[in-house]
């Protein structure tokens, strides 16, 4: 057992020399490679390391070495700089490459995406599918105020009674017509077809035209006439109607096929 131990010891010492040894002789290494000549400790990647790191982990991931004054660029990291740590690693680095202080820059808070629609504090936004005609010949844009008709239901069984137009929402404003654009950076939008073309629209709030689909209006409506919008917007067909200076509309009994003459 005693002698196990002994061994064991031995082991190790040899181990700790070994490890001395193999520094000493990378350090002399560095030394003889710039004898003759000025040196400077510079810090390198000990590994890869990817672009938005935090200064604080890629100073975990440096080793110095010593390198010709003469080869060293301008920037170099000669140690490490805790007022790095709150930076960002602008790109990423690969095992052995040289730290420069223009790598590291300060967090850009990425923008929060803008909106087109400004919706009235007690409105909800609320957009229904209609084709040109019931947008008026297309001719409604943002801010115009509209009557908003319902013929239920949309596809009747021979059953039910005759398909009836109401006036659903008698007074509604327009917030947006058309869809909201593309982002810059997105996919390719498909080809137009003949019945949804994507054309230039100039429906946002200040009046700068943006593509998207024609066919499609957002109106801002109270809480309850949100849900009876959706509703109709299902299973009814739906009409805009562009209000006059001083028309008023009234909700009524409506008209149906048997009452129309």
């Amino acid at each position: 057992m005693r002698r196990r131990v002994l061994i064991l010891l031995a082991a190790l010492l040899l181990a700790v020399i070994s490890g001395i040894s193999l520094l000493s002789y990378v350090r002399g290494a560095d030394r003889r490679a710039v004898q003759g000549k000025q040196g400077v400790w510079v810090l390198i990647a000990t590994r890869h390391i990817p672009a938005d790191t935090s200064g604080a982990d890629v100073a975990k991931l440096t080793e110095s070495i010593l390198v010709p004054a003469e080869t060293v660029p301008t920037g170099a990291l000669t140690g490490w700089d805790s007022s790095l740590d709150g930076l960002r690693l602008t790109a990423p680095l690969e095992a052995s490459q040289l730290l420069l202080r223009p790598l590291f820059q300060t967090p850009v808070p990425s923008a929060s995406p803008s909106r087109r629609l400004t919706v009235p504090p007690d409105r909800l936004a609320v957009t229904v599918a209609l084709s040109i005609a019931p947008q008026v010949a297309g001719d409604v844009t943002t801010g115009d105020e509209v009557t908003v008709y319902a013929s239920c239901p949309l596809q009747p069984r021979d059953s039910d009674p005759p398909p009836q137009t109401r006036a659903l929402l008698p007074r509604t404003e327009i917030i947006a017509i058309g869809e909201a654009p593309e982002p810059a950076a997105g996919p390719a939008s498909p080809g137009p077809s003949a019945s949804h073309q994507r054309e230039i629209i100039g429906t946002t709030g200040g009046g700068q035209a943006t593509t998207g689909e024609r066919y499609v209006v957002t109106l801002a409506v109270g809480a309850k006439d949100a849900q009876r919008l959706v509703h109709a917007s299902r299973y009814c067909a739906l009409h805009l109607a562009m209000l006059g200076a001083t028309v008023k509309v009234t909700p009524g009994d409506g008209v149906d096929t048997d009452g129309l003459y």
